[in-house]
């Protein structure tokens, strides 16, 4: 059941893809812009829930914490800073898989070695030959696409970070899962987080766009407003999900979800996307995704 949950919190994430993305042509193309505020929308939500949910909004870090806790907003804002970085310099495809890539590496030595707080799960050969079956199966789904203007060694350097974005993500789930069992809730730990980055990008905002700062943004959908509410969603269920799945298993079904709800998206032209019939490639890559998390879950 809690796969479930998993697959379908990584299924609506692509609607915060469109959201933002959407939003940013409504803020002059300033991505920082875009992204500050949609982590305030949903450091907005988060505290709204935590209110409704909890009573009290307020987290509870009295005591001796270790200092790697607010490292999950730090990462955060890295995710989103370099997937801005990586798309002209790699293309699509290397910008989406080789963080994923670094999300499963990172997710199965967290769970081995009990990193951050987290329990410990021994990892077979099974988990890590499903883990390679998932990332074979998004290789089958996406389409091809340009490689980006980095070449040669300057290639590899972007490839790198977009691996280390990628573990910096997964580190970022099983920090909010620690932070959830000392803080309150994982919803007190979703407000820690999301001020951490929302305070970052402010900051990178005032760096970068500081007149976009004052600038009422243009109209648009309604529905660009969903990113920040989604991203709410996103950071809460990992820091639920994580101490009960594995880091391992929830940042791989959350990838799985993504992938699914993306190709789900595309096919009706929903939220934006340019419509694309689902093909026999496609269905094979989903089924090798599904396939790859039941065994990283299941073995």
């Amino acid at each position: 059941m809690l796969l479930l949950v998993a697959l379908a919190v990584g299924a609506i994430i692509p609607v915060q893809t469109a959201a933002n993305s959407r939003l940013r042509s409504s803020v002059s193309n300033r991505p920082v812009v875009s992204a500050l505020i949609s982590f305030t929308v949903a450091l907005a939500c988060s505290i709204l829930a935590t209110v409704v949910l909890r009573g009290n909004p307020l987290p509870d870090l009295s005591g001796n914490n270790p200092w790697w806790i607010w490292l999950g907003g730090v990462f955060g804002v890295c995710f989103v800073l370099g997937n801005i970085l990586l798309f002209p310099k790699l293309g699509a495809v290397q910008t989406v898989v080789l963080p994923i890539l670094g999300q499963v590496v990172m997710g199965l030595l967290i769970d081995q070695f009990g990193l951050f707080g987290s329990p410990l799960i021994h990892v077979s050969g099974w988990r890590i030959l499903g883990a390679l079956v998932v990332i074979a199966g998004i290789f089958f789904v996406l389409r091809p696409g340009g490689s980006g203007a980095a070449q040669g060694p300057d290639a590899w350097l972007y490839r790198l970070i977009g691996v280390g974005v990628g573990m910096g993500s997964a580190t970022q789930t099983a920090v909010n899962g620690y932070l959830g069992t000392i803080a309150g809730s994982s919803l007190h730990a979703a407000e820690v987080n999301l001020t951490v980055g929302a305070i970052l990008l402010l900051i990178a905002a005032a760096v970068s766009s500081p007149r976009q700062l004052v600038t009422k943004p243009a109209p648009g959908p309604w529905w660009m407003w969903l990113g920040g509410m989604v991203g709410a969603i996103f950071v809460i269920a990992g820091a639920t999900l994580s101490p009960l799945l594995g880091t391992a298993t929830t940042v791989i079904a959350f990838n799985a979800g993504t992938i699914v709800g993306g190709q789900v998206m595309e096919s009706v032209g929903a939220f934006g996307a340019h419509r694309s019939p689902v093909t026999a490639r496609r269905v094979v890559g989903l089924v090798l995704i599904f396939a790859g998390v039941l065994a990283v879950r299941l073995l």
